[in-house]
């Protein structure tokens, strides 16, 4: 399947089935962080990527073959910001009208300055926006953002959305050592979170191997920092369990269902072991060693840990 994928285990959302309507790394930001790589295709404008029947044809199969029992949310999310894709607003009607899922929408909050944005997010059940920093500066320094995204602007669309909206807002920041983890930049995100007022906080540290190769955890001393500063808070600073969901048995469609996965979702290498056994692979090394030597993944170490990404991202050199 193109634009679903899933579902996969979430810290937040439970068994998510993955929507993703953007193409790869196209986005507005290009965070520091970002568990996908650097931002290729730098846009803030909206337009349709793929044509939205397609996109819908495949929920609905991909709901079906799974079975709505086995989904807690359909969440859209993926290669990049899921609101430059012009036609959300008309996917997220129909998936609520057709199926009693939950679903939400992990976005990093930025389109939220426009109205027509505002009313589309009102429609899902959970909007996860990002937060990451407290000054317009640091801003720019962790999130990268499009030259057109004005940090005061984004802030004000949230509190606007925040005031028409009925759903959950889960918040979300991620700590980066030496970046935004300071007092003073804690102090500054808490008088925004209260601005905003969002129901959840949840605090994420780079668990994954991030598009720049000097961003590292902050330590357990800022950590603490920001438990005492920050309110509503939902800790999250531990890899998330749960299993990954594949439906072939071919061991062909199998590994490009594995590909559509690790596209959009870095996997442990634990974690694809685990996966491959599920479907009583013999030998799953052999199709991770089948899957390298064809170009189509790549092994990175990662705090210590053996993470598979698609070969196609873009990591920082330092």
């Amino acid at each position: 399947m193109k634009f679903v994928y899933g579902p996969v285990p979430s810290r937040r959302l439970g068994r998510s089935l993955g929507v993703d309507t953007i193409p790869p790394k196209t986005c507005n930001f290009s965070c520091v962080y970002c568990q996908l790589g650097r931002t290729t295709t730098f846009i803030n404008e909206r337009k349709d990527f793929f044509p939205r029947e397609d996109i819908l044809q495949e929920i609905q199969e991909r709901i079906i073959l799974i079975g709505i029992e086995n989904i807690d949310y359909v969440t859209f999310v993926g290669d990049g910001e899921p609101t430059l894709c012009r036609s959300l607003g008309w996917l997220l009607k129909q998936v609520k009208a057709e199926f009693s899922i939950p679903v939400a929408v992990i976005t990093n909050g930025a389109h939220l300055y426009s109205e027509d944005v505002r009313e589309e997010l009102c429609i899902p059940d959970v909007i996860l926006p990002s937060l990451d920093a407290g000054f317009s500066e640091t801003f720019k320094k962790v999130n990268r953002p499009h030259p057109s995204i004005q940090f005061k602007t984004m802030i004000d669309g949230m509190i606007k959305f925040r005031s028409i909206f009925s759903g959950q807002i889960w918040m979300e920041y991620m700590a980066v050592k030496g970046l935004n983890d300071t007092f003073d930049e804690l102090q500054q995100i808490h008088k925004h979170l209260k601005k905003i007022s969002p129901d959840r906080v949840y605090v994420n540290v780079p668990i994954r191997p991030p598009a720049e190769k000097w961003v590292k955890i902050p330590s357990q001393e800022s950590l603490s920092r920001v438990r005492e500063i920050l309110t509503n808070v939902v800790e999250i600073f531990l890899p998330e369990t749960g299993e990954f969901q594949v439906l072939s048995k071919n061991v062909s469609r199998l590994k490009d269902e594995i590909l559509q996965i690790i596209k959009r979702h870095p996997m442990r290498f634990e974690q694809l072991i685990d996966l491959l056994r599920q479907k009583e692979i013999e030998n799953p090394s052999e199709i991770i060693s089948e899957l390298e030597q064809a170009g189509l993944i790549k092994r990175i170490i990662y705090e210590n840990k053996a993470f598979f990404i698609s070969a196609d991202v873009k990591l920082g050199k330092k």
